[in-house]
């Protein structure tokens, strides 16, 4: 459902409006003999080294743009890990980090440049690691004739290897700590070159993938790369509250949450301002009983879909970052299984596209369950065809024999003369069997409904969820054997009525 050369969306995060305001179309840039020559000259040095074809065909498509920007990279990937003989754009594709340039030129240059109209170069040419044959000095004159061959205007210098060529040490600069570190000089003769310190897209892309910061602070990089060309040579001045969030340490790759931490992982993303407190989170005790560390899921699951439907309503103080991370590690890591996957995945891209900035502009309080009907999805943001609600002939039946069981599971307990023991061993124990399986016949029907829905729909779809994830649990609950013989009788027969009331809301929605 995400474009993802949608422009309001970079990297896999949404854009907030004060960036989307950033990027410039660059003026027109032209071919010249000086490119044609630079291709021959790796294509000669690929040969050199016996170098397969079709490797030295890729980085000739990389290196084939024109010659206003050029992006240094470090090393190309090998062979067992990326396949070379793939047309160009799949290419790009398969590779992390070539999709992370395209998509970074694409949005700084508002979609008018792409990775096939930059030249794009590798520090070690053809040397993917040390065990190479390629002595580094050779790469480092390959790159050193290219560049004095193209004469760039701009080489934004995604690596920080030394150089072992003489000439290619005016290019060295140390971008400690994320800098953005500028150097202008003339490369011969009367030509100006500016060079610009960023660090590694696979940093963001690869390494980082729990910390959005990094794909933030390489998208200000990109779009002031290529603002240069306009002659704006300044990075924009929240970049730097960005860069502090690198610097910070801390787990960056991916961690796999258990089913009720990522819940809640989530709901801290929306809720807090992003790098700071992260709050108090529930705890699962391995020694509890099974079926309170199920009321506590419910809860955690309960309080997520709140926040979701309180997002989908209140659209410009959430901050962009939080919902980035939301959308990039939890939701998507977390929640493919979910129904409302698409939707949800849509939802938090638009919404991360529609803040100011990257920082809630406001304390965020979850409000009263009565008052979060006002929060509704508008049909303006997602037009589409209005359904109607779950009145399919098929759910309201299975959803009427549950009620009606638990109606008469409720009834016979409150008999006198029917004890606990034989309400658990006799009765009590096969309805609540078939309690549980209905229950589970109803969910699945709902589940198909609830997978096709409209995004104009979300917000009732959510409550729907909400609904359904809560009777999925009070349903495992109630077969559980251990929580027949440990709850008392009072506990059970309220269980059993919040079910009831579960089951009779989810049709009134």
């Amino acid at each position: 459902m995400v474009d993802s050369h949608n422009l309001h969306i970079c990297l896999g995060i949404p854009i907030p409006l004060s960036v989307q305001a950033l990027p410039r179309s660059p003026p027109a840039s032209i071919h010249h003999l000086g490119d044609l020559s630079s291709l021959q000259a790796l294509r000669d040095f690929g040969r050199e080294f016996d170098v397969p074809c079709d490797e030295i065909d890729q980085a000739c498509n990389l290196a084939s743009g024109p010659s206003d920007v050029i992006v240094i990279l470090e090393r190309p990937k090998t062979r067992t890990s990326h396949e070379y003989g793939h047309p160009f754009p799949r290419f790009v594709g398969t590779c992390k980090t070539l999709w992370a340039v395209d998509d970074l030129i694409r949005f700084a240059t508002n979609g008018a440049r792409s990775i096939h109209t930059v030249t794009v170069l590798d520090a070690f040419s053809f040397k993917p690691n040390d065990k190479s044959r390629i002595p580094d000095e050779r790469c480092h004159q390959l790159l050193a004739e290219i560049l004095r061959a193209k004469k760039p205007k701009v080489v934004i210098r995604c690596h920080r290897d030394a150089y072992k060529d003489p000439w290619m040490k005016q290019f060295e600069l140390s971008g400690e700590e994320y800098k953005f570190v500028r150097r202008e000089f003339r490369a011969g003769e009367n030509h100006r070159t500016i060079v610009l310190q960023s660090f590694h897209p696979s940093l963001a892309v690869n390494n980082a993938a729990r910390r959005p910061e990094y794909r933030c602070l390489l998208i200000y990089h990109f779009v002031a790369a290529f603002a240069e060309l306009s002659g704006v040579s300044q990075l924009h001045e929240d970049a730097e509250e960005i860069r502090q969030l690198c610097t910070k340490k801390g787990k960056r790759d991916g961690l796999k949450l258990s089913s009720w931490d990522a819940p809640t992982y989530l709901t801290k993303a929306l809720q807090r301002r992003y790098g700071g407190s992260q709050g108090e989170y529930l705890v699962m005790f391995a020694d509890e009983p099974e079926h309170v560390m199920l009321r506590r899921k419910a809860k955690i699951l309960s309080r997520m879909y709140d926040w979701l439907e309180y997002l989908a309503g209140q659209s410009h103080t959430f901050g962009t970052l939080g919902i980035a991370e939301a959308v990039l590690f939890l939701w998507k890591e977390h929640f493919e299984s979910n129904p409302l996957y698409e939707q949800v995945k849509t939802l938090l891209f638009h919404r991360g596209s529609k803040q100011q900035g990257w920082f809630p502009t406001a304390n965020h309080n979850l409000p009263l369950t009565e008052d979060l009907s006002r929060f509704h999805i508008s049909s303006s943001d997602f037009p589409g065809r209005m359904t109607m609600g779950l009145h399919l002939p098929e759910i309201i039946k299975v959803n009427k024999q549950a009620v009606v069981c638990i109606s008469n599971t409720l009834a016979l307990e409150e008999r006198e003369e029917v004890g606990k023991t034989d309400l658990v061993h006799a009765y009590y124990r096969a309805a609540c069997i078939e309690i549980a399986d209905l229950i589970n016949a109803q969910n699945l029907l709902v589940e198909k409904y609830v997978r096709t829905s409209t995004l104009t729909q979300l917000s009732r779809m959510l409550k729907v969820q909400k609904l359904v994830t809560q009777c999925e649990i009070m349903a495992s609950i109630i077969k559980l054997e251990e929580y027949c013989l440990d709850e008392p009788k009072e506990k059970i027969h309220e269980d059993l009525a919040l079910l009831r009331f579960y089951l009779q809301q989810l049709i009134s929605i």
